[in-house]
């Protein structure tokens, strides 16, 4: 079964997820939080459900700090080689269900980069993903999901 949480940007996909875990204390996976620094949006670290360990994750490109490597860049955005690393061990070590990965976007949708090969090797499970309302039938359509959906939208 896999559980779409769908939304417009900011309407709350990653607090549902991790109120869901929080409330189930099941499965495993991370969250992409919102990161600030002096009030001013920076970008977004992992969140590993199960040890609440943080890692850097996206950045604003201009502001990169200067121990980081891009694995690749997106408009206004530099993505972490470590965070992808990050992710990649969360998802290929847990042997609990459901598992959680937030968010699939536009990168994984129409370019088959970021988590598409997680996500692909995992859709045998019970899955909880965040995905935007405007990518949803997309999402459906690369990777072949036609059974199974459970779909929440939030407002």
């Amino acid at each position: 079964m896999i559980t779409i949480i769908t939304g417009k940007k900011n309407s709350g996909k990653t607090t549902y997820l991790k109120t869901h875990y929080k409330k189930t204390q099941k499965g495993d996976g991370f969250l992409s939080i919102k990161r600030f620094e002096n009030d001013e949006f920076i970008g977004y670290d992992l969140l590993h459900l199960k040890t609440n360990e943080l890692i850097s994750f996206i950045r604003m490109k201009n502001i990169l700090p200067n121990d980081w490597i891009e694995i690749f860049d997106i408009g206004i955005f530099s993505f972490s080689k470590e965070g992808f690393k990050f992710a990649k061990n969360i998802l290929e070590n847990t042997k609990d269900e459901p598992i959680f990965i937030d968010e699939i976007g536009p990168i994984e949708i129409l370019e088959q980069k970021g988590f598409y090969n997680l996500l692909k090797q995992n859709l045998d499970k019970e899955l909880y993903v965040t995905v935007r309302e405007l990518l949803y039938e997309e999402f459906l359509r690369t990777f072949d999901i036609t059974k199974n959906i459970n779909k929440i939208t939030i407002e």
